[in-house]
């Protein structure tokens, strides 16, 4: 059972990687994460903001693989980033397009004022689904 991701006609293209519709199969086991941010496995949060970007997308596949899981299981990411990580946009994509194997989920980016710790630059919520 896959997961069934479309843009729908009459809806603009996205601008970014992911896709509008992400349609989950009847009877699939969700996977609903907590907020991965750039903390490594030694429980530091990296202090560059690229390496944090880049751990915390790493730490979104760690999180899939440890509930049996992988890119394609992906229906939806709310990415947070702070004003000061703007200029990271780009290595953002660049990580996810990477990591995520060219999957494209549905997916909001929002920027936040801050997040639980002042040096951090990016969150990543995850919702993911396996038949």
């Amino acid at each position: 059972m896959a997961i069934k991701r479309y843009n729908p006609k009459g809806l603009y293209e996205p601008v970014a990687a992911y896709m509008q519709n992400n349609e989950v199969p009847a009877g699939a086991r969700w996977l609903v994460t907590a907020g991965q941010v750039g903390i490594g496995t030694d429980g530091k949060l990296i202090k560059d903001p690229k390496g944090q970007i880049e751990q915390a997308w790493k730490n979104v596949a760690a999180t899939l693989a440890g509930a049996d899981m992988g890119p394609e299981d992906l229906v939806k990411l709310t990415i947070y980033m702070t004003p000061n990580a703007a200029e990271h946009l780009l290595h953002s994509r660049e990580c996810r397009g990477r990591i995520l194997n060219g999957e494209k989920p549905g997916a909001t980016l929002v920027y936040v004022a801050g997040l639980a710790d002042p040096d951090m630059v990016i969150e990543i919520d995850v919702y993911a689904a396996k038949g």
